[in-house]
């Protein structure tokens, strides 16, 4: 279903983060990223380093991008001090991390030294360029964080729960940030089979459509998958398909089930206003705007009047998040490079903004400025499940504990959490 710092090195959490291990494990093949500088003419040790890992590259133009944007933000003497403290930096990253080897004795990652060099200037470039980040745009403050318990619904569905926790296919909040819808993953099928309504202010939980029917064969009728939502006040509408004799097409017949806190039944007939409502959720994706040749990998592009948003897979993990503006034509920005959890970025569409999950935490990307700004209390490889239309509420995931800021990968056996808070817009005008 289609869905619409401090300026100087701390030394003690350098040598934790260095104690954990590799940093953005993401395989170098992608040549389509590039450094801040011309890597044809790299000459020392650190340039020829950085030139031959993509994952380097793509710290290096971040942290340029960062060091700019802060050094924009600030006038007379806190710009010079920032100038300084940025050739400061440059120099202690070559002399942590690079020393007086050459690049033949480091070119190798998988030696010792050169694994030392890789993961090291991965933890200096991920600390400044948070710093920096921080700031050019405050982060997003965050409050009330709390975890949302779904111990009902894995008592409800224990078949797709592990260890008291079940799997998340997706929310969706309503447009007042009331409710969240939340989307359970079908065993049988590429995408969510139930819906449960989970309120905001007190926790209660729901179901918005039928269990799914675990028979076989499944009996005419039963639920199948969810095709499209909709909100109307504090009301969610689920287009729900069904199992048929004749078929196991999704595109056969479906049921429409209007849902609150208070219960959920199947429409008999179904109000034009509440169809329209849900065809518009199931509209095709943004691709036919993207012009003839311009961008042809393209996946999961949304987009609205003004910009166009999508991602580029180019293979072995790797995946470029990229923005243009919608006129034909307009060249595109690289705005996040990584793995598989880019594709899960969510799109504002009344404000040109992205949410994304990034490397310093969750981001917030506005399409017109380029500018990024992180959401605090927010971990790297934390997901974003859900944002408000005015973006003062937040849903996401975390291996970590709900609020915890880290900038090492997170331990997949941990278990995941899923976490809500209050964010609050720095005062500074943009």
């Amino acid at each position: 279903m289609t869905s619409a710092v401090s300026i100087r090195f701390a030394g003690a959490a350098l040598g934790a983060l260095l104690a954990l291990g590799a940093l953005w494990a993401a395989p170098a093949r992608a040549e389509s990223v590039s450094a801040s500088f011309d890597c044809a003419k790299a000459g020392t040790t650190v340039e020829k380093l950085i030139c031959s890992q993509a994952v380097l590259r793509w710290q290096d133009l971040s942290l340029s991008r960062a060091y700019r944007a802060a050094r924009d933000a600030v006038t007379g003497s806190a710009r010079d001090d920032l100038v300084l403290a940025q050739r400061d930096w440059v120099r202690e990253r070559d002399r942590r991390c690079i020393a007086d080897r050459t690049f033949a004795e480091l070119a190798d990652t998988a030696t010792e030294l050169g694994k030392q060099a890789y993961e090291c200037l991965n933890v200096v470039y991920l600390d400044r360029r948070r710093a920096l980040q921080d700031l050019a745009l405050p982060p997003l403050s965050a409050s009330g964080i709390r975890e949302i318990d779904l111990q009902p619904i894995a008592a409800a569905r224990p078949e797709i729960s592990e260890g008291g926790v079940p799997r998340i296919a997706g929310m969706r909040l309503s447009p007042d940030g009331g409710l969240a819808a939340i989307l359970l993953p079908s065993l049988e099928l590429d995408g969510p089979d139930q819906v449960w309504l989970y309120r905001i202010a007190d926790g209660r939980l729901a179901a918005a459509t039928p269990m799914p029917d675990m028979q076989q064969p499944h009996p005419d009728g039963a639920p199948m998958a969810i095709k499209a939502l909709g909100w109307q006040g504090d009301t969610l509408y689920v287009r729900l398909a069904l199992w048929s004799a004749g078929g196991e097409s999704e595109e056969g017949p479906s049921a429409v089930y209007a849902a609150t806190l208070s219960g959920s039944v199947q429409l008999g007939t179904v109000p034009a206003e509440i169809a329209g409502l849900l065809d518009s959720d199931g509209a095709p994706a943004e691709t036919e705007a993207m012009a003839d040749g311009d961008d042809e990998s393209a996946q999961t592009v949304r987009g609205n009047d003004d910009f166009l948003a999508w991602i580029d897979d180019h293979g072995h993990g790797t995946i470029e998040l990229k923005v243009r503006k919608r006129a034909a034509g307009s060249p595109s920005y690289l705005a996040a490079w990584g793995g598989w959890e880019l594709a899960d970025y969510l799109f504002d569409a009344d404000r040109s903004r992205l949410v994304y999950p990034a490397d310093t935490g969750i981001a917030v990307f506005d399409m017109d400025t380029h500018g990024e700004r992180r959401i605090a209390a927010t971990s790297r490889s934390d997901r974003p499940y859900a944002v408000s239309a005015d973006l003062d509420l937040i849903v996401w995931s975390t291996r970590n504990a709900c609020g915890d800021e880290f900038m090492t990968e997170q331990d997949e056996d941990a278990p995941e959490h899923f976490c809500l808070a209050l964010l609050a817009q720095p005062e500074e005008s943009e």
